[in-house]
């Protein structure tokens, strides 16, 4: 980077993305884990209603012939959606199981052109409701064994979504606070580094979507319908941010003298020793000199983020 000169990045009092938790997302977090359960089919034998399941032998036949022309068995149907035969809900309204129903009705079907009158025998061989099961206490702890009650469920239910939102909004809340401090520092890249470093980046990108998704470049090319030279250029405006963001911590770090406690510095050292006995971390993170800078940085953004929120 030929020049940088950092601008003013405290006090920006910026609105940030809001991390707590609705109540319609504890409910729709309910609704999907109650939803994963195994649904409950209760048998009915009253007369058939809408939003009742159906279980149906189909025959549709042209009139004069004995072949059909549709053909279904154990068919199961919801009472109220008519897509494989129109009006096939009135038709059922009102019968129970083991009646038989024949009606007439045209359709059209590439069998038949353009439309044909046929004559369809439905037989009903099973009608039955589908409901969700409740939570009871002896579900909730085939869940998850620590909980007991449908309090302590949705409490873990809320954890999980702030800590799902704080992830995701950390990242988002931090971009904020780069886009004002950027739009009010000076900067100018060195325009061959900077195609160096894309250049990097795009070979590193294509290496890892072979050997660990298994995908070619050209294919990934082709998903997203775009070319070599575009792929490129998004790779250049990637390695701008991470140098800028870098420039701007970099110079956080020094104005705020932000360093490592003694702690912070065992715990780095431990962690980076039991990394390199389990074989668990590449050679370049079990170097100390480069994962310090690392870790500065993140006490860096999160100064950044704190200094910088709206009250």
């Amino acid at each position: 980077m030929k020049q940088f000169e950092l601008g003013q990045y405290k006090g920006l009092n910026l609105k940030f993305f809001d991390t707590s938790v609705k109540e319609h997302e504890i409910d729709e977090a309910m609704n999907h884990l109650i939803n994963s359960l195994e649904k409950i089919e209760i048998e009915r034998n009253e007369s058939i209603e809408i939003g009742d399941f159906v279980i149906i032998n189909i025959e549709g036949v042209e009139e004069n012939t004995s072949v059909p022309v549709v053909r279904e068995y154990d068919y199961q149907f919801r009472v109220g959606d008519d897509a494989l035969i129109p009006k096939l809900t009135s038709n059922l309204l009102g019968k129970k199981t083991g009646d038989t129903v024949i009606f007439k009705k045209t359709i059209q079907s590439d069998l038949l052109q353009p439309q044909h009158e046929l004559l369809f025998n439905i037989k009903i061989t099973r009608v039955f409701r589908i409901e969700k099961p409740e939570l009871t206490e002896d579900i909730i702890q085939e869940i998850d064994p620590s909980l007991k009650t449908l309090q302590d469920l949705k409490q873990k239910l809320t954890e999980k979504i702030f800590e799902e939102k704080k992830s995701k909004e950390w990242e988002g809340n931090l971009n904020i606070v780069f886009q004002a401090i950027i739009a009010q520092s000076k900067y100018e890249f060195r325009e061959e580094s900077l195609n160096q470093a894309a250049e990097d980046l795009y070979k590193k990108f294509a290496e890892e979507l072979k050997n660990v998704d298994g995908i070619e470049l050209i294919d990934y090319l082709m998903g997203r319908k775009i070319t070599a030279v575009e792929l490129l250029e998004e790779c250049k405006e990637e390695v701008a941010k991470r140098m800028i963001r870098d420039r701007i911590l970099d110079a956080v770090i020094e104005a705020e003298e932000i360093g490592l406690t003694a702690e912070e510095r065992g715990y780095l050292g431990d962690r980076l020793r039991k990394d390199q006995e389990s074989g668990q971390s590449s050679e370049m993170f079990t170097d100390i000199h480069f994962v310090e800078p690392q870790y500065l940085r993140r006490k860096a953004m999160d100064f950044l983020l704190n200094i910088n929120k709206a009250n």
